[in-house]
């Protein structure tokens, strides 16, 4: 008391917790991404309303009713701007398309309405856009709620009492390194809310390339089925370098490139689909490997209708070698035209579309494809010992050793040759080439393409029926800003 008596007032000292400039563009980011974002915080509810129209989460033009309990323990709904109480709209009026109507409410406000009816509480949970005077507890109920309703959750926080609501979400962000980076899988390096993009950037991009790789490994399977039954139905084989470069070379440097893409640097309006068995995945499956399968009986029949070519006519001196069964026409046309579709599908399945990078920035999997598309071309096209590698256009005179042996054998068949006239090595470049341009034209424009114009066609519908106020995905994002 004696050091604080006779005092002269000077003025009061404010503290202001600003808000940090990326705060805005993030939320918009979000916005456009299809994800709701609200607000959790333990601060006064009338400083989450102020904070929430000043980072554009509600519009600066539309009405907040802000809910709390009086002297009684009753819910009184106040209008923000003007004080004044008011009776809360129903759920039909909240959610019609002229409506501008954004609610908050207190922690004890929330652990009222889930009391008396948790549908009810879940309604009205679609429209509220702050949670203010939250404990611990709240927060964790108020998470746990969306996780028990079918919502996926983000939540972001920096301190002790964020932990449990950390920890019961999805996905937890700690903008700090107190206790919450103990709790969360993620800890923000910067300390920024533009740690919730990164996090939705890099994991729609993780599962949109698992799914990739998904697809490719059952192209893979397919395309080697249908050389084998063609090869079981000629009685051939090919030849051991041909195996080498199918099940080993091409496959495991394709397998292994395609999901290196980075993440799109926007966040896409729609999240990747997650379903193995799903229209989207199927109708990409399905589609490049019926173009592969075509692509095959194309390059047969143009195979058979060459004046020099007659079927079935090699005839085998020597069994001790099964590898021999491939220096025929046939083995040659069926392993340039499937090989390569271990390439171009991979090619198809690189694009990015909207969660990954542009498919040129993939440049591992860009270089493999170039590289090896250079070699399959050059084998279809030259008589040297590097097509003799593969026992295509090869004569004896450039047989080189197999992966199994130390001499080489020589070709084995009535005429030593396996070369093909030159006209019909380029019908092989264009069957190779149009089945590549085929299949990146239905995976970029009919899977992709369509799916992304459905996704459009469904938000303005729901935008329309829901005036824009519900949820439009199941990405929710719950985070604490103080």
């Amino acid at each position: 008391d004696e050091i604080e008596s006779n005092l002269n007032f000077l003025g009061f000292l404010n503290f202001k917790n600003q808000l940090r400039e990326e705060t805005n563009s993030v939320l918009q980011e979000l916005a456009s991404g299809d994800v709701r974002s609200i607000m959790v915080t333990g601060d006064s509810i009338f400083t989450g309303v102020c904070i929430a129209k000043e980072s554009g989460m509600v519009s600066p033009n539309s009405q907040v009713l802000i809910g709390l309990l009086d002297e009684f323990g009753k819910i009184v709904w106040t209008d923000s701007a003007t004080d004044d109480v008011v009776s809360l709209p129903s759920i039909e009026q909240l959610q019609g398309p002229d409506c501008n109507i954004n609610l908050a409410v207190s922690g004890e406000v929330w652990t009222m309405l889930l009391a008396r009816s948790e549908i009810d509480a879940m309604q009205l949970a679609k429209h509220i856009k702050v949670f203010g005077r939250c404990s611990p507890n709240d927060k964790v109920s108020i998470v746990a709620t969306f996780v028990k309703q079918g919502y996926i959750t983000m939540m972001c926080g920096d301190g002790g009492n964020d932990c449990g609501a950390l920890k019961t979400a999805h996905v937890g962000i700690a903008l700090s390194d107190s206790e919450a980076s103990i709790v969360s899988p993620f800890t923000s390096l910067d300390k920024s809310v533009t740690s919730v993009l990164a996090v939705l950037k890099e994991g729609r991009c993780a599962l949109a390339s698992a799914l990739k790789v998904y697809k490719y490994e059952l192209m893979y399977g397919q395309v080697t089925t249908f050389n084998q039954m063609a090869n079981a139905y000629f009685g051939i084989t090919f030849a051991e370098w041909n195996w080498v470069f199918m099940d080993a070379i091409w496959m495991i440097s394709m397998a292994f490139t395609l999901p290196r893409a980075q993440a799109n640097k926007k966040l896409s309006p729609a999240r990747p689909t997650a379903s193995l068995l799903g229209a989207h995945t199927m109708s990409s499956y399905l589609g490049i490997l019926l173009i592969n399968f075509l692509a095959m009986v194309v390059g047969l029949v143009a195979l058979n209708q060459q004046s020099w070519y007659s079927c079935r006519k090699w005839v085998l001196d020597d069994i001790s070698n099964a590898f021999v069964l491939g220096d025929n026409y046939e083995s040659t046309v069926i392993w340039l035209i499937t090989g390569y579709q271990y390439l171009s599908s991979a090619a198809a399945y690189n694009f990015g579309f909207t969660h990954r990078a542009p498919w040129w920035s993939n440049y591992r999997l860009v270089f493999f494809f170039v590289a090896f598309t250079v070699l399959h071309y050059y084998v279809t096209l030259s008589e040297d010992k590097v097509s003799c590698l593969f026992r295509i256009n090869c004569g004896n005179e450039n047989v080189v050793r197999p992966v199994i042996g130390s001499e080489p054998y020589p070709i084995n068949n009535n005429w030593n040759t396996t070369v093909m006239p030159y006209s019909f090595r380029w019908v092989m470049i264009g069957i190779m080439t149009a089945n590549l341009f085929l299949n990146m034209a239905w995976e970029y424009y009919v899977v992709n393409g369509l799916q992304k114009k459905l996704t459009a066609k469904r938000r303005a519908k729901k935008d329309t029926r829901q005036g824009g106020h519900a949820p439009r995905s199941a990405s929710v994002k719950v985070s604490t800003i103080q």
